[in-house]
């Protein structure tokens, strides 16, 4: 059974873990090797996901999606953080910040079930269309975003590694009308 929920405090580790295994597996050949298979990666997001406020930003909701009651993804969504009208301090598009399913759950319908709550929750906000940004390098995602309804805008941007800012890896936009 898929049910998509709010994470809580209580899902820190479960989280942590989809965070370092999905990068591991889904960026293998993107990402530095020995990025991602570094102890300080691990760590980072561990420590990140334990530090996390747990209350969320003004407009923004972190969702688990678990199956059988075992947290198997996340999906972070809210405000663009870019790209405001001029003029104008609000956003006017949503944005999925985040969004990554454990590796062994690719395939469950866990995804589809993620997306369309981070879907849901953007148009309730009152958006009508929502980006997120995804590695340019990864069709494993762009492939699910696209099956997703999401469509490829044209822009790119570099996306800095956290623990290493000299490593910049490709990224590219993608667009959704909610």
């Amino acid at each position: 059974m898929i049910e998509v929920r709010d994470a809580t405090i209580d899902d820190a580790d479960a989280i942590a873990t989809v965070h370092i295994d999905g990068w591991r597996a889904g960026y293998r050949g993107i990402v530095p090797d020995d990025y991602l298979d570094s102890e300080e990666f691990g760590t980072s997001r561990r420590d990140r996901w334990r530090e996390w406020t747990w209350h969320s930003t003004v407009g923004s909701r972190l969702f688990v999606v678990t199956i059988h009651g075992r947290p198997i993804g996340f999906g972070y969504a809210g405000p663009e953080r870019l790209g405001h009208d001029a003029g104008s301090d609000a956003p006017t598009r949503g944005e999925v910040y985040a969004f990554y399913l454990h590796p062994t759950a690719w395939g469950s319908g866990g995804a589809g079930a993620l997306m369309s709550r981070c879907e849901e929750f953007l148009r309730d906000d009152g958006y009508g269309s929502a980006v997120l940004w995804v590695l340019r390098d990864n069709p494993r995602a762009r492939a699910f975003y696209e099956k997703a309804g999401w469509s490829f805008t044209g822009q790119e941007s570099n996306f800095a590694l956290a623990d290493s800012p000299d490593s910049n890896v490709p990224e590219v936009q993608y667009e959704v009308r909610l």
